[in-house]
């Protein structure tokens, strides 16, 4: 008897544990620029079961960030579609693209930063007229804040996409790109070392304090299909970003083991995020992107107040 007791409650036991992971719905998540502080988040989110214990099993496919991160979401293969530069989305919901905004990812630009050669005769931005001045992808938020940059100091640099982290770096100490773009922790041993020089952070720019850089996308309809699933998915985002702060330890020893770096870099990498920054409500400034977006003909005319109801969707969650 307590054998066929033992037997049928581990009977019922697994089939518990089938179900349940049978319920787990299996998305693909789209982040641009792999293991940045903020593109971290589903990671950790995923190491700590926040997405799991909302019924998400989650695969992460990295890009180089830009409209490679978008066009995922708008071709259906990917339903998130992480970091993407406000100016990017805009452009691309106006001309049809099937994406909504369901949640602000990075307001101001507290981590982004450019960086000469230490024998480079660029000083500061003043410096950067007519000089090659890099980004990743046009309307990524490298883009809007190397543009705002530029502005500020008065200057016009020859904007030039050089695509991610370990390319721009290759680009600048080849003398092929006079600026490059980083984002913590990589770089910070060239600079540790002198052999390159900050001369531009993104916090610098007092026009984009309170103004969204960067918001995630889902794709247009399986938000629709799915609305509940989306909740839960930005809930765990939420829950990991909680989660990241109130254990800086344990999410710092993470993120320099994945990027294989020491604890030290990466408890200073870290330092450049405030969590105020990672909000996910609201998309602050969204008329200042849009004028950015004009000018830099991302759009042809602003977005209509119900063009902007469309595309911003924020789940209550």
């Amino acid at each position: 008897m307590k054998h066929s007791v033992s037997t049928l409650l581990a009977g019922i036991a697994g089939a518990v544990l089938s179900v349940s992971a049978m319920a787990a719905e299996k998305i693909n998540v789209a982040i641009g620029q792999k293991g940045l502080w903020d593109t971290m988040i589903t990671v950790h989110g995923v190491e700590q079961g926040f997405f799991a214990k909302q019924g998400l099993e989650v695969e992460i496919t990295w890009t180089k960030g830009g409209s490679e991160t978008l066009q995922a979401v708008i071709t259906g293969s990917a339903q998130y579609a992480l970091a993407n530069g406000t100016l990017g989305v805009l452009g691309a919901f106006a001309k049809g693209a099937p994406l909504r905004i369901v949640s602000a990812q990075m307001t101001g630009a507290p981590d982004l930063f450019w960086y000469v050669k230490k024998d480079s005769p660029i000083q500061s931005m003043k410096d950067t007229g007519g000089k090659t001045f890099g980004f990743s992808r046009p309307g990524s938020s490298t883009h809007l804040v190397g543009l705002a940059l530029a502005s500020e100091a008065g200057v016009e640099p020859k904007m030039t996409s050089t695509g991610g982290i370990p390319a721009t770096r290759t680009q600048v100490m080849s003398n092929q790109v006079d600026v490059g773009w980083s984002v913590p922790p990589f770089n910070l041993d060239l600079v540790n070392a002198g052999d390159a020089r900050i001369i531009a952070k993104g916090g610098d720019v007092k026009s984009l304090a309170n103004q969204t850089i960067r918001v995630n996308v889902v794709n247009a309809d399986y938000l629709a299909k799915s609305p509940e699933s989306v909740a839960k998915f930005v809930r765990a985002y939420q829950q990991t970003i909680d989660w990241m702060y109130a254990n800086p330890d344990k999410a710092a020893a993470s993120y320099a083991t994945f990027n294989k770096v020491d604890l030290a870099v990466a408890k200073s990498a870290i330092e450049f995020y405030p969590k105020s920054s990672l909000v996910i409500s609201p998309v602050s400034g969204l008329d200042a992107s849009m004028a950015e977006a004009l000018e830099n003909k991302n759009l042809t005319q602003p977005l209509s107040a119900e063009q902007v109801q469309t595309l911003v969707q924020i789940p209550n969650i």
